[in-house]
């Protein structure tokens, strides 16, 4: 459970190099460099590089071949032969570890960076907050937010945190706002675009799909003597319907987010941790 979140104190060499109102991430970074490195990445991410130039970033998402979501990442483009790409700290090595199992006969080498990341805290809240915002890098000694101050901040700007959030055997369609601003169904082939194209052609809805939510709770009580996160959802019938996996309350309402099953994403009353009176009066994912 998110307790509330205080700015930290940072070091004047810290300070002088972000911009206003900045807040260190759980982001990591690595480097794609070499004359075949967009044609490589353009064969593995969901949009299209075509899109992306050194001004504006790119979401995409990198996905298994049998179209299951491996990670979302911010690309940027550093100059004609390097890419960027941006992700959770948590998924890093797994990008890692994805990109060169089929880095084959490609000229173009991948590097961890060293950096950590920011970004304005004026910047829009969006669903898929850090990674669509303007990230500014800063260097390696200094210190990020902690996990509970992160985790404040997102949920009260209702972003999904996908090391958080995300249950096994996830779908691109499981997160909405990521089809709508980092999949392009026009550019050809990618690792996984069969599924992704097929899931969207036929308006499909995924097996599970990611939830933030605020809502005015029946007891606020309830929710503050709720053992931490995970926690069930359950429906009036008993069945599993997903889970909440982090939760922030605040004055007078509540932000939970994690995922919901397919046939229980329009239903209204979803227990947490089986609890009646911390029944979610909102459909999750409708």
């Amino acid at each position: 459970m998110s307790t509330p979140f205080t700015e930290q104190q940072e070091s004047p060499r810290a300070a002088a190099t972000r911009p206003e109102r900045v807040t260190c991430l759980p982001l990591a970074s690595l480097q794609v460099n070499g004359p075949d490195a967009s044609r490589f990445l353009q064969g593995q991410l969901t949009n299209d590089l075509n899109h992306l130039d050194e001004k504006t970033p790119l979401i995409a998402a990198v996905c298994t071949p049998d179209g299951k979501l491996v990670t979302i990442a911010s690309l940027q483009r550093i100059n004609e032969d390097t890419l960027r790409l941006i992700t959770y700290r948590e998924h890093l090595n797994l990008l890692h570890e994805r990109l060169a199992r089929f880095r084959i006969r490609v000229k173009a080498d991948i590097t961890v960076e060293d950096l950590h990341w920011a970004t304005s805290l004026t910047s829009q809240a969006t669903a898929l907050w850090p990674l669509d915002t303007a990230l500014v890098p800063l260097p390696a000694g200094d210190d990020g937010a902690s996990d509970e101050a992160f985790a404040h901040l997102r949920l009260a700007r209702l972003a999904t945190h996908l090391p958080s959030d995300a249950p096994p055997d996830l779908l691109v369609a499981g997160v909405p706002t990521l089809v709508a601003t980092g999949v392009s169904f026009t550019k050809g082939c990618y690792v996984g675009q069969e599924l992704v194209a097929r899931t969207d052609s036929r308006h499909a809805r995924p097996p599970a799909s990611l939830f933030v939510q605020r809502y005015s709770p029946l007891s606020l009580e309830a929710l503050l003597h709720l053992p931490t996160p995970p926690l069930p959802l359950t429906a009036a019938s008993g069945d599993l319907a997903g889970e909440v996996r982090a939760l922030l309350l605040e004055d007078t309402t509540v932000v939970v987010s994690g995922w919901v099953k397919r046939r229980f994403g329009d239903q209204s009353g979803l227990m947490i941790d089986a609890r009646p009176s911390t029944a979610i009066p909102v459909a999750l994912a409708p």
